[in-house]
């Protein structure tokens, strides 16, 4: 069937009306340009709870794991506040984060999902950058889990450990250390479901502050990563190596050498 330039033209002005009257025209999704809806970016934040973040990150890690859980905590409530675009993110491809990146034992889930939060929400590079470096400074610095369920999936007692590391690796061994648990086990996966719980509850304790012109970061290097830094990252005499992780989460011993 062949349509004429009036047909065309009518069914383009149908579908932009059509539009216009649905959630097409909600600020944050776009709007049309010859027919093609051009996406706004970033996307429309609003102030959420953390308690409740925190709830629904620990419900959401068994459909996803620690990413998906981290992230859909957050998206899943403002799908319903302000419906589209959040309704229709394709929230599974999150799933590829699980066990720090496919298993591989890299980035922590957690924070890989929370810090595509802030990437969304969050225009300039330099402030995602903040809002990152506090997140991933907390994650690295702080006994965690703290989140207790009030209805936990494995109802024990869950030691707190210092990871060190924005690594799943290092993290998750250094847990087990302290706690006696073996990887790959309940105990272990609950331990993640509340570290996940944790990360999307301090995850929306800074977009909050950040979007209420309040946040500060307050959180800094160890004087050792400091001292390793000085030397060897951007800017330095050496500036032979990339990375803001503690140093001495795997540097434990230098050469005799060494400076």
């Amino acid at each position: 069937m062949t349509l004429t330039r009036r047909e065309v033209l009518g069914a383009v002005g149908i579908a932009a009306g059509s539009c216009a009257l649905s959630s097409c025209a909600m600020e944050g999704i776009g709007s049309f340009q010859d027919g093609i809806r051009k996406p706004v970016f970033p996307w429309r934040y609003a102030e959420l709870d953390p308690d409740i973040t925190a709830h629904k990150a620990y419900s959401n890690y068994k459909k996803g794991h620690c990413m998906y859980a981290a992230f859909t905590s957050v998206t899943s409530q403002l799908a319903d506040k302000y419906g589209e675009p959040y309704r229709s993110f394709p929230v599974n491809m999150m799933i590829y984060g699980a066990g720090g990146v496919a298993g591989w034992g890299s980035l922590c889930g957690s924070i890989n999902g929370s810090a595509a939060l802030v990437g969304l929400f969050v225009k300039k590079e330099d402030e995602i950058k903040q809002l990152v470096n506090e997140l991933f400074l907390w994650y690295q610095q702080n006994e965690l889990p703290q989140y207790v369920p009030q209805k936990p999936d494995l109802n024990i007692k869950i030691a707190k450990s210092v990871s060190r590391s924005v690594l799943c690796h290092v993290s998750c061994t250094r847990w087990c250390k302290v706690s006696g648990h073996k990887a790959y086990t309940k105990a272990q996966k609950e331990r993640c479901k509340r570290l996940s719980a944790d990360t999307a509850k301090k995850t929306v304790e800074i977009l909050n502050a950040h979007f209420a012109s309040r946040f500060s970061a307050a959180r800094k290097h160890n004087e050792k990563t400091k001292q390793c830094m000085s030397c060897h990252t951007k800017g330095s005499e050496l500036q032979n190596t990339r990375g803001k992780m503690s140093c001495n989460s795997c540097h434990s011993s230098l050469a005799d050498e060494h400076i």
